[in-house]
């Protein structure tokens, strides 16, 4: 899988349960730089409750729309 974004880690969960050998390639130094180097101000434009990856619960209030950090922070710990 190409890139350790929101779908490439959905991607690998998936690939996962089918129990197939399967990598996942990322770009960056850590999962989540990308949205890390973006403008401080950035929030996600949807709320928490819909950006959850498969398996894990995003850690905010469903109706918040969470900031860059903690997203990048999210993917990191899937």
């Amino acid at each position: 899988v190409i890139g350790a974004g929101q779908s490439g880690l959905a991607a690998g969960h998936y690939l996962k349960r089918t129990g197939l050998d399967f990598s996942i390639l990322e770009g960056a130094d850590r999962v989540g730089d990308v949205w890390r180097g973006r403008w401080d101000s950035l929030r996600l434009f949807t709320p928490a409750r819909y950006s959850a990856l498969p398996g894990l619960k995003f850690p905010a209030a469903g109706g918040t729309y969470p900031g860059k950090d903690a997203f990048a922070d999210y993917l990191e710990s899937y």
